[in-house]
């Protein structure tokens, strides 16, 4: 189990440390909703590159030991292959994805605490972005609930299309964990379709009270934010997407 490894407590004690080091001010609602024992599937919704530190210290919070779903490239740094290696990390590779959801349908299975993002990249709009079915299938296959979850406030930190903002800041976070979904025997579309309202539901619970600057570019389009519309960020999405295609070929990749 991921959690006997000396590496992967000091990664989380480094991820305090960093937490501490911003001065984040973080308000965790509803964490009786993660199981205390069994598999689960934690479903994180994706707006910052900072946001995976307050999910895993959500989960390590009820005495539970996260295993991330990460991309597999990230396995071509060495420093992150070892890290990855030593927390138990599942790399998933986006075109052949076979070998990554077997590996997470067992730890699910096993009894163990699975972390993924069921919209996969980071959303520019800050919006929730269209679900893939993984979640779904894995959480029908190991029989095991998804435990929808909202971190709120880090794509201020640090985010696609915003400005930087490293350092002793005080920011405020919410992390809202939603109530446990029962697969239920549901069809995949079906079990997707209710993990997206019960994390829009969710999202909408974080941002209320929650400080909305006008044009700020870490505030969405619908709250008078500068971020991008959600129509906006699918086209930005999609020309990132592009330019990554054509340097993989350029390289014959």
């Amino acid at each position: 189990m991921a959690r006997r490894e000396p590496v992967y407590q000091v990664v989380l004690m480094l991820a305090n440390s960093i937490v501490g080091l911003q001065g984040l001010r973080v308000q965790y609602r509803g964490l009786e909703n993660i199981p205390a024992s069994g598999g689960a599937l934690i479903a994180v919704n994706h707006t910052s590159y900072v946001d995976f530190l307050e999910a895993g210290l959500t989960v390590k919070r009820t005495g539970r030991w996260p295993r991330y779903m990460v991309k597999a490239e990230l396995r071509e740094n060495k420093i992150m292959a070892f890290i990855m290696k030593h927390c138990g990390a599942i790399g998933v590779d986006r075109e052949h994805g076979a070998e990554s959801y077997h590996e997470a349908v067992t730890a699910l299975e096993a009894g163990e605490i699975v972390l993924m993002y069921p919209e996969a990249t980071i959303s520019r709009s800050f919006e929730l972005k269209e679900f893939k079915s993984g979640a779904a299938r894995m959480s029908l296959e190991a029989d095991v609930p998804i435990v929808p979850v909202i971190v709120w406030g880090t794509q201020r930190i640090w985010s696609k299309g915003t400005q930087r903002r490293i350092g002793r800041h005080r920011f405020p976070v919410v992390v809202e964990v939603g109530a446990p979904l029962l697969p239920d025997g549901a069809a995949p579309d079906v079990l997707t379709a209710r993990l997206r309202s019960a994390m829009g539901e969710a999202l909408e619970r974080a941002q209320r009270g929650f400080p909305a600057p006008a044009g700020e570019d870490w505030v969405p389009a619908r709250l008078g934010g500068g971020a991008p519309a959600p129509d906006e960020a699918l086209r930005l999405e999609q020309e990132e997407f592009a330019l990554r295609r054509a340097k993989r070929d350029a390289r014959g990749d």
